[in-house]
C-alpha cells in the first residue's frame, strides 16, 4: 500500500489548464489530474521544459496560481501553490 505524505488530501481534477512562463503570452496546455490547497498534479502533452516556477491558470477549476515544481516524471509534474 501506497504511503500517503501529501498534508492535505487531494480533490480530482481532471480538467484542462495552461501553463505561463514569465510574462510571455505564450501557453503550454496540460491536464490537471488533482489538486488541494497547496498543490496540483499536472501533466503535459509532451517532455517540454519547463523552468522550476510558472504559472497555472484553469478557469473550469478556478485556479489561477503561481506553482513551483517539486518533482517531474516524463510528462508528469508535481507542484506546490506558491504563496
Amino acid at each position: 500500500m501506497l504511503n500517503e505524505r501529501r498534508r492535505q488530501l487531494r480533490r480530482n481534477g481532471f480538467k484542462t489548464g495552461s501553463i505561463f512562463v514569465g510574462d510571455t503570452p505564450d501557453a503550454v496546455d496540460c491536464l490537471v489530474w488533482n489538486l488541494s490547497e497547496f498543490g496540483a498534479l499536472l501533466e503535459v502533452e509532451t517532455a517540454t521544459e519547463l523552468p522550476s516556477r510558472f504559472r497555472l491558470v484553469s478557469p473550469s477549476l478556478f485556479v489561477d496560481r503561481n506553482c513551483q515544481t517539486i518533482w517531474r516524471d516524463g510528462r508528469k509534474i508535481g507542484v506546490a501553490f506558491v504563496f
